[in-house]
């Protein structure tokens, strides 16, 4: 068990973190307001995958990247972090319409099981860890 007030990792993740968080975020902006780019993967609902993977990691490098600055983090922060960035997923959904894209509800979503899905386990694992 850590000390109160130690960090989960080393200085040189915290660093790591704190500009992990910027730069996938500056990506994620640039890769879902570019005008649709079509891939085949070979895989049915791929696109829907994609949007689930990419917001759980959204999820989780916003969570970590909290963490370097509080540690612990409030039994709240999860609730201010969802809503954060479910009010994200639904903001860069709907300005896709005005890029040559298209802004789809069910796209929304599954960015929303991406983010809720990663910030239940990070929750649920930082409550062990508080027992």
């Amino acid at each position: 068990m850590r000390p109160a007030g130690s960090a989960p990792f080393s200085p040189k993740w915290a660093h790591w973190y704190r500009r992990a968080l910027p730069a996938y975020w500056v990506f994620l902006v640039c890769l879902t307001h570019f005008p649709r780019l079509t891939f085949d993967v070979g895989i049915r609902a791929s696109d829907k995958l994609a949007h689930v993977g990419a917001f759980g990691l959204l999820a989780f490098l916003f969570w970590r990247f909290a963490e370097t600055i509080r540690y612990p983090l409030s039994g709240r922060f999860v609730y201010v972090a969802a809503v954060l960035l479910i009010g994200y997923a639904a903001a860069d959904e709907y300005v896709q319409q005005f890029v040559g894209r298209g802004a789809d509800v069910v796209d929304w979503l599954c960015d929303v099981v991406g983010i809720v899905a990663v910030l239940a386990v990070l929750e649920w694992r930082r409550r062990k860890g508080a027992a």
